[in-house]
């Protein structure tokens, strides 16, 4: 799980920790990521950053959707 805390939300920690795991995942061979976020989190910043929808599961929890995204690893 990665979070980043409110205070430095905006300053590029979410994207080195992404990029970070990325290069984690492609060390050990992994050819794709996959994650899950909700509607009220940040699935924008993960298509920003390359990530495609998947799935969408709508009204979970109520009133909000819940997204799977994935992207290739080079």
């Amino acid at each position: 799980m990665l979070w980043v805390d409110e205070a430095w939300r905006g300053q590029g920690v979410g994207a080195r920790l992404l990029r970070a795991a990325e290069r984690e995942g492609v060390a050990r061979g992994c050819r794709q990521a996959v994650l899950h976020t909700h509607s009220f989190q940040a699935p924008e910043f993960y298509q920003r950053h390359g990530y495609e929808i998947a799935e969408t599961l709508d009204d979970y929890p109520r009133g909000h959707r819940k997204y799977a995204l994935w992207k290739r690893l080079p």
